[in-house]
């Protein structure tokens, strides 16, 4: 595998998303977005204005969960139609490029172009909040930065394998549409809805493994274990975090989220387009 031909995989995928001001555009986005949450979300107390960083945490992490998981959907939901569409899908697979190194280019480039754009959004609002509330929850604001872009890549890693799976993009889509309804609402309705028909009787274990299958819950919990919160909202229900789950032990579950799609993404690829 030639590093050189994934970089410039990457180089080619980045530049095309700065040339489109793509990254700019969410940046920007991203930022309006924080300081709007942040200034604004004390409204129903009947107060406006600036918040300690904790609480701005605790409400980005409510919305960011519906936005970055479509955001890197959709960017990665067309990588094989869009190169199809152009006829430079069959240039790719007549050149001397890996599959490896196809997959990890396209990844990697969209994986920067995802990261760039949300570090300099919640980056440029993260400075503007701290001069308002002080360098208190600075670490912590740092730390969902980071847990926001690993969301991305993850929900990027998905979108590989959903473009490779359906060849028409009508249905690329449809499932794209449906698997972010899927994990940003409808399964922890469905979680609700357990807790709800069991009456609060499954046990604490059970519940917490059905929370980790999805990752969505995986970062909501990451970020409030980092502002030292013990209850996760989900849905219209407060959930305990177990002491069990760790920082370390949701990361590993969150790379494992983020690396089994791609392997899978890969070895589809083989099977569909190296006959």
């Amino acid at each position: 595998m030639s590093t050189d031909a994934i970089l410039a995989i990457a180089h080619k995928e980045l530049s095309d998303r700065l040339k489109s001001r793509w990254v700019m555009v969410i940046a920007i986005g991203f930022t309006l977005f924080t300081l709007i949450i942040s200034y604004f979300g004390t409204i129903p107390s009947g107060v406006a204005g600036f918040r300690d960083l904790d609480a701005t945490i605790a409400s980005l992490t409510s919305l960011v969960i519906y936005f970055i998981p479509i955001l890197a959907l959709t960017l990665g939901g067309g990588i094989i139609a869009d190169e199809r569409d152009k006829g430079t899908l069959e240039l790719f697979l007549c050149s001397p490029i890996s599959v490896w190194e196809f997959i990890l280019g396209k990844f990697a480039g969209l994986s920067v172009s995802l990261a760039l754009s949300t570090l300099l959004g919640f980056g440029v609002s993260g400075i503007i909040l701290i001069t308002k509330t002080g360098t208190e929850s600075v670490a912590g604001y740092l730390i969902f930065i980071i847990h926001s872009i690993l969301l991305g890549i993850i929900f990027l890693s998905i979108s590989f394998f959903i473009s490779i799976l359906f060849d028409e993009r009508s249905r690329v889509i449809a499932v794209t549409v449906f698997s972010w309804l899927f994990f940003t609402l409808l399964y922890d309705l469905g979680l609700v809805g357990l807790l709800i028909v069991t009456k609060g009787s499954i046990g604490a274990d059970i519940f917490s493994l059905l929370m980790i299958l999805n990752p969505v819950d995986v970062y909501r919990i990451l970020n409030f274990i980092s502002i030292d919160q013990s209850a996760v909202f989900l849905g219209l229900a407060s959930v305990e975090v177990p002491s069990y789950m760790t920082t370390s032990i949701l990361w590993g579950i969150s790379l494992i989220w983020g690396t089994l799609p791609l392997v899978a993404s890969y070895i589809l690829f083989k099977r569909k387009y190296l006959k």
